[in-house]
């Protein structure tokens, strides 16, 4: 197992460095595998080629994906099992949920290959940034991704990897980093800014980090120059998510983000669903070619991005994006002046059994508003009500209101969480969070 990962680990970091064409032609090749795979094993993509009148056959180059539809959340919530390829043993899959960002979590199936290939793409990216084997990582995440048990190789003194939980007080997170000096440090962006902001107001001295990640929401430059000086490092983005694993990485240059392109095919499309123009912002949409059990071809992400007009001073021939936009979630605000990443709420509510589809209004800072869509709701509005405000110490009066709808956009968009007082907003990635393996 170990001699085969490490062959492959091999092959990816060579295919980082192929001329353009060369690494079309692997992706062209992936590509076909994958188009073939689900036009024999899944009902919802042979149906769905079937009315695009589309067959295997059709794909003769890369621009060929172009005459597929894309599919939505919504599409493959609806699809259900129908999705996933009937060759795979889904009891002996790993199932993972998306954190719910845009207020309706997903479960889908992966199975041991489909996670190994996602660790060695974040090693990958990881080890670009200067990480090493023997480096002690710690990892602030929701308490549901805490992992207690320690692999072997990590009793070995490789791959070291401490969780905590963002729940945490800050004091404690940062008593954690004070005594186990870690070598990286991961969490999401808002709750780094937190931390920031506690080392600042407090006049710690910088843990200084080899490597300081952010990922799940996108960095901004004063969140950036703010970690950058309370942290003592400058921070590295990774942009992913459950559903492909790391889509995209800044490498030492920071010129960008290099797309994991030999594992995944990223477009940015028009309203009218045309490619845009490098420098221009459109909508990202995402197949993988790396995921057998739940097959994901064209898959709207609700981000926003835009293609680099340059290549990387690094050298790399993966695609760069130059910026990547997401949706905007706003920090809440207690009484006490305290502010808490907007996923205090969200990873609460979304682990409630019976609640599907929600949405969180701050009207102001001792009141939360709780929407919970009534027709994917199951669970108890009181109980809800009751766990949101336990999570809180109860300096927040929660109420809980069920709807036949929920607050949208202007675009017919929502955002999950909305803050009418003024808090710091940061921009988050509809496609949710990604978190280490």
């Amino acid at each position: 197992m170990l001699i085969a990962m490490l062959r492959e680990m091999h092959q990816l970091n060579k295919q980082q460095w192929m001329n353009c064409c060369r690494l079309d032609s692997v992706i062209l090749s992936k590509l076909r595998r994958q188009i073939a795979r689900v036009w024999k094993f899944s009902p919802f993509y042979r149906d769905l080629f079937q009315s695009a009148g589309f067959i295997p056959e059709n794909l003769q180059n890369l621009s060929d994906l172009q005459k597929l539809p894309i599919i939505t959340k919504t599409a493959i919530q609806e699809a259900g099992k129908s999705l996933f390829c009937r060759d795979i043993d889904l009891s002996k899959c790993v199932w993972l949920k998306t954190s719910g960002s845009s207020g309706s979590p997903t479960n889908l199936p992966f199975t041991r290959y489909d996670k190994s290939h996602r660790v060695l793409k974040e090693l990958q990216a990881l080890i670009a940034n200067g990480y090493k084997i023997t480096d002690r990582m710690l990892i602030l995440v929701e308490p549901r991704c805490v992992v207690d048990k320690k692999a072997l190789m990590q009793k070995l003194g490789l791959f070291r990897r401490d969780y905590l939980s963002i729940f945490e007080e800050e004091s404690i997170q940062l008593e954690a980093i004070k005594k186990l000096r870690p070598a990286v440090i991961y969490g999401y962006t808002s709750s780094l800014r937190i931390l920031a902001e506690k080392l600042i107001s407090n006049n710690l001295e910088p843990p200084f980090p080899k490597i300081l990640m952010s990922s799940a929401e996108l960095m901004d430059p004063a969140t950036r120059q703010l970690l950058t000086e309370a942290f003592g490092t400058v921070p590295v983005d990774f942009y992913g998510s459950m559903e492909f694993g790391w889509i995209a990485w800044q490498c030492p240059q920071k010129n960008g983000y290099h797309i994991n392109s030999d594992c995944l095919i990223v477009e940015c499309l028009k309203d009218d669903g045309q490619p845009v123009e490098p420098g221009e912002e459109g909508e990202l949409v995402i197949t993988n070619l790396h995921s057998d059990a739940a097959p994901l071809i064209r898959y709207a992400t609700g981000d926003s991005a835009i293609f680099a007009s340059k290549s990387c001073s690094c050298g790399r021939s993966l695609p760069l994006l130059s910026s990547i936009n997401g949706r905007l979630a706003d920090c809440i605000v207690l009484p006490d002046g305290r502010k808490l990443s907007p996923y205090v709420i969200t990873c609460t509510v979304e682990e409630i059994p019976g609640v599907r589809q929600f949405q969180v209004i701050q009207e102001t800072d001792g009141s939360i508003r709780i929407r919970l869509l009534s027709s994917r709701l199951s669970a108890n509005p009181n109980h809800v009500k009751a766990v949101v405000e336990e999570q809180l110490d109860k300096q927040v009066r929660v109420t809980v209101e069920v709807l036949p709808e929920l607050l949208r956009e202007s675009n017919g968009k929502y955002k999950v969480v909305v803050s009418r007082i003024g808090a710091d907003k940061i921009r988050t990635t509809s496609t949710d969070k990604e978190l280490i393996s």
